[in-house]
C-alpha cells in the first residue's frame, strides 16, 4: 500500500490481515518527530491491528477497515468484522507547543536532530514564536522530571484529559455496535512505568462520577517497542507491539484489575 496514508482494505483471515499490514508504508515512531495526522493515523491503526491480531477472540473475520475522510470522519475508523461493526476514533496526545515546535524546527532548519523531551503541563497557554524558538536553540530542559511514580501519575492525568475530551464529542459522532478510542501517546515524557501507568489510569477512571463511555481505550506507546495499553470497564491490560516493519517488539504483559 503506497504513501497516500489512506487505511481501506479487507482480509478474509488473520494471516491475510497481517499481510495486508506488513505491505503498508507505516513511519516510524513520533519521538523527535512530529509527521502529521495523515501518517499517524495509519501509524496507530495498523500498530493496533497487527497487535490485536495476537489476541485471542478481539478480531474477527472477515475484517474490513474502512478509513474516513473529513467530513465524515467522525469517527476516523470504521472496522468491520462480519456482522459486528466498530468506530474507531483517533487522537493525539500531544502538546500544542510541542507541535508548533516541531513545525519551526522544519520551517527554520534549526535545532539539533535529537533533542531534549521538556516537561509540558494541560491547559497550559500557547508561548509565542520567538519563545518556542529560544526553547529550541538552548535545547536545555530547563525542570526536572520528578520520580517515576509521579511521572507515571502525570501520564495517567494526560490520558485522561483526552478521553474526557473525546467522550464529551461522542454524541456528535456515529455510533456502533462498539466505540473504540485510540489514542496515539506522543506527550514528552521521558520514560514511563507503562505498568505502573497504566494501574494509575485504570484507579483514575474509577474514581471518576461517570462511567467509561468508550467501549475500549487503547492507547499506543510513543515508541516503536513499547506496549499498546487497553482499558475498558472490565479492566485494563498490555499487549505486546506486533511490529510488521522491522523493528523489534517487547514480550507479552497482561494483566487485570
Amino acid at each position: 500500500m503506497g504513501p497516500d496514508r489512506i487505511m481501506s482494505f479487507r482480509a478474509e483471515s488473520r494471516s491475510k490481515l497481517l499481510d495486508v499490514l506488513r505491505s503498508i508504508d507505516v513511519m516510524s515512531s513520533l519521538r523527535n518527530g512530529y509527521r502529521g495526522k495523515d501518517a499517524n493515523e495509519p501509524y496507530a491503526i495498523a500498530h493496533l491491528l497487527s497487535s490485536l491480531a495476537e489476541v485471542r477472540d478481539v478480531l474477527a473475520f472477515p475484517l474490513e477497515l474502512c478509513h474516513r475522510q473529513p467530513p465524515l470522519d467522525k469517527p476516523d475508523f470504521v472496522l468491520s468484522m462480519g456482522e459486528k461493526r466498530v468506530g474507531v476514533e483517533h487522537v493525539e496526545a500531544r502538546s500544542e507547543n510541542e507541535t508548533r515546535k516541531d513545525n519551526l524546527r522544519r520551517e527554520k532548519g534549526i535545532g539539533p536532530e535529537v533533542y531534549l523531551q521538556v516537561p509540558a503541563e494541560i491547559g497550559e497557554p500557547p508561548r509565542s514564536r520567538k519563545e518556542l524558538i529560544q526553547e529550541i536553540v538552548t535545547d536545555d530542559l530547563n525542570c526536572g522530571w520528578g520520580d517515576q511514580d509521579r511521572t507515571d501519575a502525570q501520564w495517567a492525568t494526560v490520558m485522561i484529559h483526552f478521553i474526557d475530551d473525546k467522550e464529551q464529542k461522542l454524541k456528535q459522532y456515529s455510533r456502533y455496535d462498539e466505540d473504540w478510542l485510540l489514542i496515539r501517546d506522543a506527550w514528552p515524557f521521558p520514560s514511563v512505568s507503562h505498568e505502573n501507568a497504566a494501574n494509575q489510569l485504570c484507579l483514575a477512571l474509577q474514581k471518576r462520577p461517570t462511567r467509561l463511555q468508550f467501549h475500549r481505550v487503547f492507547i499506543i506507546s510513543d515508541v516503536n517497542s513499547g506496549p499498546i495499553c487497553e482499558v475498558s470497564e472490565s479492566g485494563l491490560c498490555l499487549h505486546s507491539r506486533n511490529d510488521l516493519w522491522g523493528r523489534s517488539g517487547i514480550g507479552p504483559t497482561h494483566f487485570t484489575r
